[in-house]
C-alpha cells in the first residue's frame, strides 16, 4: 500500500505525489533567488495569471485581506519534457519562514487559528488568497487542466492552508479545486472532508494535529496524539530530543521549545525522503509505526534509535525503523520489526519476534545480547542469513558482516564474541562455527531432500519441490511456486516477499506457518476473511500471492499456528 498512498492511487503514485509535495514545499521556505529544487517545476508568474494583487519582486504572492498580508504563496506549473504544462502547484508558506520578515504576522495568524474566532482556521485560504484562488482556477482551466492536475502543499501554517482550501473547495471559486489533491506537512489543523487531504507529520511534532480539527481544546497544550482519519498517525522523529531521558521529564508541549526540534521543514524532508526510499516502504501504509532516525553526527554513536514510546498513545502492530548514511545503531523491541541501516557501518540489536534487518553499505554488525548455543544460524547461500532464537522468533537479516554473542566471563562477568560472517559459518579467530545444516537451491527449479531433524530448505528462486520426513524442519521455498511435502511434524513454513503460488503436503496441527514482509498482509491480518475451501483443500490468500494446504479443511486451521509479520 505505501505510507504516502493518496486516494487508493498505489504506492508509486502516491510516492510521486509525496516528492513534488515536498519539493514544492522547501521552495515556499527557499530564500528568494534560489533555484527551484524540482527541475519539472518553474513558477508562474502573476502576469500570466492575471493576477493584480500584492505580489513579491520574486514572484511570491502576499496575502490581499487585512490581517492576512502576512501570508505567502507560491504557485508553480508543472511541464513535460516537451514543455507542455501538465500540472499546478500552489504552495503555502508557513510561519517565518528561511530568511523571511513578518514573522510575527504569522504568529498573529498561528494563535487566532487557535484561539480566535470560530472557522478562523476554516476561511484561512480564502482571506488570504481569494483572488489569486480565482485566477488560478482559470489559468488551470484556460489551459486544459482540471482539479486533479493540481497539488496544493504547505508546511506548518501553510499546511493549514490546505486544509482551508480543502475544507472550501466544495463551495468556492466555482468548486473547482474540490478534487485537487492535498498533502500537508505538519499542520496543526485536519480538515473534515474525509480522505481529501494527507496530513503528512511526526507525532512527537508539537505542531502537527494540536487542534482538534480546527478547534483548541484542553489537549492541544499536552499530548494530542489521537487518531486522525487524515494524518498519519504513528511517525516519531528520532532526534536527540526524543531519546532524552532528562529532556522529557519535562511535559510534552507546545509551550515547551525543546519539543519544536521535530518540526523544522529541513528534518521533515530529509527523514521523510529516507522513508519512500525504504525498502519496506510498500510494506507500509498511513498509520505504520515508524521510527526515522535525525540524531545528530555526535549521538549516532551512543543513541540506539528505537521505539520509546514517548509521544502519546501506545504503538501496535509492527515498528519500522529507518537509519541515516551515516553510522547508525538500531534496535528493534519484543515486537515484529522490520529495520534499515542504509549506508554507514551499522550496529542492530532486537529482543525477538519475527524480523527483517537490512544492512546496507557498509560494515554492518547484529548483535545477539545472549549466548551463541541460544541461536540457530541458517545461511541459505543467496545472501540472506536465517538468525532463530530459543523462542522460535527468525531474523532475516542481508549485509550482515559480522555477529556479536554475549558469553560468560570470568567473575560472574560476559564478555562480546565477534563473528566474522563468511560462506562457510561464523568465524572467530581460527575457531569456525558451522552454520545450522541446510539444503540450498538457485536459480532454477530444484528437489531438496531434508536428511535431518531441524534441517532448513532454502529453494530460493525457481519453482521448487521440497521434502522431508524428519521433525522441525523449515521450509523457505523463496520466490516461484514451490511444492513441499512433510510428515515429521513441527515444522516451520517460511514465506516473505513475492513467494508466488505454493503448496503444502501433509501439514499438520503442530507446524507453523509464518509469513514475513508480505505486501498487503502484515501484522493483524485476518487470514479467516481469505481463506476457502477448495473441495478437500484449504485456500489461503495472503496479499497477491496463495497457500494451499492440501488436505486440510478450514476447520483445522488455528490463528494460533500462524504468524503475520
Amino acid at each position: 500500500m505505501g505510507l504516502f498512498d493518496y486516494k487508493n492511487a498505489g504506492s508509486e503514485a502516491g510516492k510521486a505525489l509525496y516528492s513534488d509535495a515536498i519539493a514544492l514545499t522547501l521552495y515556499a521556505y527557499t530564500p528568494t533567488g534560489q533555484p527551484l529544487p524540482a527541475t519539472a517545476w518553474a513558477p508562474i508568474g502573476a502576469a500570466a495569471l492575471g493576477y493584480q494583487g500584492n505580489v513579491g519582486a520574486q514572484g511570491t504572492f502576499y496575502g490581499e485581506k487585512e490581517g492576512f498580508t502576512s501570508a505567502e504563496a507560491e504557485v508553480l506549473g508543472k511541464y513535460d519534457g516537451a514543455g507542455k504544462l501538465i500540472g499546478i502547484g500552489i504552495a503555502f508558506r508557513g510561519t517565518g519562514g528561511l530568511g523571511y520578515s513578518d514573522t510575527f504576522g504569522d504568529m498573529k495568524n498561528n494563535l487566532l487559528a487557535a484561539v480566535g474566532p470560530v472557522d478562523y482556521a476554516t476561511n484561512y485560504a480564502k482571506n488570504a488568497f481569494d483572488t489569486l484562488l480565482k485566477s488560478v482556477a482559470a489559468f488551470a482551466i484556460a489551459h486544459g487542466l482540471s482539479a486533479k492536475d493540481v497539488l496544493v502543499s504547505g508546511h506548518s501554517l501553510g499546511g493549514l492552508g490546505v486544509n482551508s482550501l480543502a475544507e472550501l473547495s466544495g463551495n468556492n471559486w466555482g468548486g473547482f479545486f474540490k478534487d485537487a489533491n492535498y498533502i500537508a506537512f505538519a499542520s496543526p489543523t485536519q480538515s473534515a472532508t474525509g480522505n481529501n487531504v494527507l496530513n503528512i507529520g511526526y507525532e512527537n511534532d508539537p505542531v502537527f494535529r494540536v487542534l482538534d480539527g480546527t478547534t483548541f481544546s484542553s489537549g492541544s497544550l499536552g499530548k494530542h496524539d489521537g487518531h486522525q482519519d487524515s494524518a498519519t498517525n504513528n511517525i516519531v522523529n528520532f532526534n536527540d530530543q526524543y531519546a532524552s531521558t532528562a529532556q522529557n521529564l519535562v511535559p510534552f508541549s507546545i509551550l515547551n521549545p525543546l519539543n519544536w526540534s521535530a518540526h523544522g521543514s529541513l528534518g521533515y524532508a530529509d527523514g521523510l525522503n529516507r522513508v519512500i526510499d525504504s525498502r519496506f516502504y510498500d510494506l507500509t501504509d498511513k498509520d505504520s509505526t515508524l521510527i526515522v532516525s535525525n540524531l545528530s553526527e555526535s549521538s549516532r554513536g551512543s543513541t540506539w534509535g528505537e521505539d520509546l514510546g514517548r509521544s502519546g498513545e501506545p504503538h501496535t502492530g509492527s515498528t519500522f525503523i529507518i537509519g541515516t548514511d551515516s553510522n547508525d545503531l538500531l534496535k528493534g523491541g519484543a515486537g515484529n520489526d522490520f529495520i534499515e541501516g542504509r549506508d554507514g557501518n551499522d550496529r542492530f540489536r532486537d529482543d525477538g519476534g519475527y524480523n527483517l534487518l537490512l544492512g546496507g553499505k557498509g560494515s554492518n554488525t547484529f548483535e545477539l545480547q545472549k549466548p551463541l548455543q541460544n541461536f540457530s544460524i541458517a545461511n541459505d547461500g543467496d545472501g540472506t542469513l536465517y538468525v532463530r532464537d530459543a523462542y522460535g522468533g527468525i531474523s532475516m537479516t542481508r549485509d550482515i558482516g559480522a555477529l556479536v554473542s554475549r558469553e560468560s566471563g570470568s567473575w560472574w562477568g560476559s564478555k562480546d564474541i565477534t563473528y566474522n560472517v563468511t560462506a562457510n559459518g561464523l568465524l572467530h579467530g581460527s575457531e569456525l562455527t558451522h552454520y545450522n545444516h541446510s539444503i540450498n537451491g538457485d536459480a532454477y527449479g530444484n528437489t531438496l531432500v531434508a536428511s535431518v531433524d531441524g534441517d532448513w530448505l532454502f529453494g530460493n528462486a525457481g519453482d521448487d519441490l521440497l521434502r522431508s520426513d524428519k521433525s522441525d524442519v523449515t521450509f523457505v521455498g523463496g520466490a516461484g511456486n514451490d511444492v513441499m511435502h512433510a510428515s515429521g511434524g513441527g515444522n516451520t513454513f517460511l514465506f516473505s516477499g513475492a513467494f508466488g503460488f505454493d503448496a503444502i503436503n501433509g501439514y499438520q496441527g503442530s507446524d507453523k506457518l509464518v509469513f514475513m514482509g508480505v505486501q498487503g498482509a502484515g501484522q493483524g491480518y485476518d487470514f479467516t476473511q481469505h481463506a476457502s475451501q477448495a473441495g478437500n483443500d484449504t485456500v489461503l490468500k495472503i496479499g497477491d500471492y496463495a497457500v494451499t494446504l492440501v488436505g486440510v479443511g478450514l476447520d483445522n486451521l488455528s490463528a494460533s499456528g500462524i504468524t503475520f509479520a
